[in-house]
């Protein structure tokens, strides 16, 4: 099912925001996009919750998101499935990593928030738990 327009709207400016408050180290505002007992899945591992994405989220290099449109699914009137596409930049090295991402999103009273994420990177094999590099 096919979302409405402002349903699509709220989840495209939701993945915005994801890409821009990590882009100058919004940490808490990264983490609000996230529901409390949010997972997120990424380089082999699983993290849990707000404290899990704390911790993820320091070992993290900085750098710049760019993420592609999101193409939503709707499941049901409060709930969506999303897969989207990010180039990453990282801000040391200047190294570039592509991935997919599919996450679940659940309607809140605060708007849209993500329920689970699954990061994959883009290699020569495919997608994979890890990049290349």
């Amino acid at each position: 099912m096919l979302p409405s327009p402002a349903d699509h709207v709220a989840i495209s400016a939701l993945f915005a925001r994801y890409c821009l408050t990590l882009d100058v180290n919004d940490v808490e505002g990264w983490i609000d996009l996230y529901l409390p007992d949010a997972r997120y899945e990424v380089y082999g591992r699983s993290w849990e919750g707000h404290e899990g994405l704390r911790k993820m989220s320091a070992g993290a290099p900085h750098g710049l998101h760019l993420g592609g449109p999101p193409v939503v699914e709707m499941d049901g009137a409060d709930r969506a499935r999303i897969t989207r596409n990010l180039l990453f930049l990282e801000q040391q090295t200047g190294v570039s990593r592509s991935a997919v991402y599919e996450d679940e999103l659940r309607r809140t009273p605060a708007g849209w928030r993500i329920a689970f994420t699954r990061c994959q990177f883009i290699t020569p094999d495919g997608l994979r738990d890890r990049p290349d590099r």
